[in-house]
C-alpha cells in the first residue's frame, strides 16, 4: 500500500466520521435515533455476513440499500414507528414477550408480595399454574382476573377480608381466582405441626403440576410445594431461584430436577 492509498483511506474514514457524527447530533434526542440505529446494525450485520460467504451480488444490493434505508427511516419515522407498534402488539409476539421479557419482573413481584405477607404474618396460599388446568381441582373460587400485584395479593390475604380464606390461583401472571378451596393431601406428613393450609398446598401439588407457595400464619415461614415435595423455611432469594427454575426453565433436565429435591425441615 503506497502513500496515496493511505491518504485515500484516511480521507474516506474522515468523511464517514463527519457524516455519522452530524447525523448523531441531529437525531440523538429523537425517537428516530433508536430506529435508525437498529436498522444500521441489522444492515451492517447482513452486509458482513454476505461478505463472509462471498455473496458479491447480495453485498452490492445491501450496500445500496443502507443509504436508501437510512433516508426512508428519517422521512417516514412516524409511519415506521406505527407499523412496529402494531407488530409488537400482535398476540403471538405479546405472548412471547410476556413470558420471556417479563418473567423476572413477575417473579420479583411474587417474591415481593410473599415478603410483605411474611412481614405481616398473613397466612397465604398462592398456586401458580403451569400446563395443567386447575378448574377441576379447586372449588368455591371467586373470579378476580386482575394483574398480579403485591397490593392486590396483600389485600386478599388480609385477615377478616371476604377473600382471605383459601388460595389465590395465578395464571399467565394474573390473579385468576381467589378464596379457592384446594384438595387436601391424604398422605401422612413427617411434621405433625403442619396445618390445613400446608396440607391443601401439598394436595394441589400432588394432583397437578402447579407451583404452590405457602406462607405460615403462625411463624411467617415460606414453603414451596411441587409434585410430592414440600420445601420448607425458604429464604426469599432461594424462592426467587426456584420459581425461575420451575416456571421458566426451557430444558427438560431442569424440569426433572423437581423430583430430586428432598424436604428441607429445621
Amino acid at each position: 500500500m503506497d502513500a496515496l492509498d493511505v491518504l485515500r483511506a484516511l480521507f474516506e474514514i474522515t468523511v464517514l466520521w463527519v457524516i455519522f457524527y452530524q447525523l448523531y447530533r441531529v437525531f440523538k434526542d429523537s425517537r428516530a435515533a433508536a430506529i435508525l440505529g437498529g436498522l444500521l446494525i441489522i444492515m451492517l450485520f447482513i452486509y458482513f455476513l454476505v461478505d463472509i460467504i462471498h455473496a458479491s451480488v447480495l453485498q452490492r444490493i445491501v450496500g445500496a440499500i443502507i443509504p436508501i434505508g437510512t433516508l426512508l427511516v428519517i422521512v417516514f419515522q412516524t409511519e415506521i414507528r406505527t407499523a412496529l407498534a402494531k407488530l409488537g402488539s400482535s398476540p403471538l409476539l405479546h405472548g412471547i414477550m410476556q413470558q420471556q421479557g417479563n418473567s423476572d419482573t413477575f417473579i420479583s413481584c411474587v417474591c415481593d408480595s410473599v415478603s410483605y405477607l411474611t412481614s405481616k404474618r398473613f397466612g397465604a396460599l398462592i398456586a401458580i399454574c403451569r400446563k395443567d388446568n386447575l378448574h377441576d381441582l379447586v372449588s368455591n373460587a371467586t373470579r378476580v382476573d386482575a394483574l398480579y400485584t403485591r397490593e392486590l395479593v396483600g389485600t386478599i390475604f388480609m385477615p377478616k377480608t371476604l377473600l382471605h380464606d383459601g388460595a389465590v390461583i395465578v395464571n399467565h401472571q394474573r390473579v385468576a381466582f381467589a378464596s379457592a378451596i384446594l384438595p387436601v393431601s391424604d398422605r401422612e406428613l413427617k411434621d405433625a405441626s403442619l396445618g390445613l393450609r400446608h396440607r391443601a398446598g401439598i394436595g394441589l401439588a400432588e394432583k397437578s403440576d402447579a407451583v404452590v407457595i405457602i406462607v405460615s400464619e403462625e411463624t411467617g415461614t415460606i414453603s414451596l410445594a411441587v409434585g410430592n415435595v414440600l420445601q420448607r423455611n425458604l429464604s426469599l432469594d432461594l424462592l426467587h431461584e426456584r420459581l425461575k427454575e420451575l416456571l421458566y426453565a426451557h430444558d427438560e433436565e431442569t424440569q426433572d430436577q423437581e423430583s430430586d429435591h428432598t424436604d428441607a425441615d429445621d
